[in-house]
């Protein structure tokens, strides 16, 4: 009698093996919850990377060509990396593969600018005259990035001068 009974006790019940499940399932969402966060996060830093770099060649072109900005250089609202000699060039596209939206604004005030998920990084150069076809008129730019993160305010960054 006692040989029948040990063989019986000899698996898992059913009941065991999904509160095993259930627990590895719960431990699986958590970990997978806070990875994606982190990734997210990531993101962000990078695109904060990306606008503090632009922004520093922006002003360096500025410095460096008689106090204009490029914006006589936008060829088809993107920014061309040749006017910054020595910038990582992947600075000026984001984690999609799309180029900085670039456009000219003709206003003496500067532009509110909301980044989205659809155009992650843009740069609005403005000044009176800036968006006719004298782009030397460019005084000034504001420069944004979308930050996925909540919390995380969106990077806008205006010219110095």
């Amino acid at each position: 009698m006692t040989q029948v009974k040990n063989k019986l006790q000899a698996g898992f019940t059913i009941i065991e093996l999904l509160i095993v499940i259930a627990i590895i399932g719960i431990l699986a969402t958590l970990v997978l919850t806070n990875f994606q966060g982190a990734q997210a996060r990531g993101r962000d830093t990078v695109r904060n990377s990306d606008i503090n770099a632009v922004f520093t060649k922006l002003e360096e072109y500025y410095t460096n060509n008689q106090n204009q900005y490029p914006a006589g250089d936008v060829a088809s609202s993107t920014l061309p990396a040749s006017s910054f000699p020595g910038i990582d060039e992947s600075a000026l596209i984001d984690e999609d593969g799309d180029p900085i939206e670039v456009t000219l604004v003709d206003s003496a005030t500067a532009p509110t600018i909301d980044p989205d998920t659809d155009t992650e990084y843009i740069l609005q150069f403005y000044g009176a005259g800036c968006a006719a076809a004298t782009p030397d008129a460019c005084e000034k730019y504001v420069i944004g990035a979308f930050q996925e993160v909540d919390g995380n305010d969106d990077v806008i960054k205006n010219s110095l001068n």
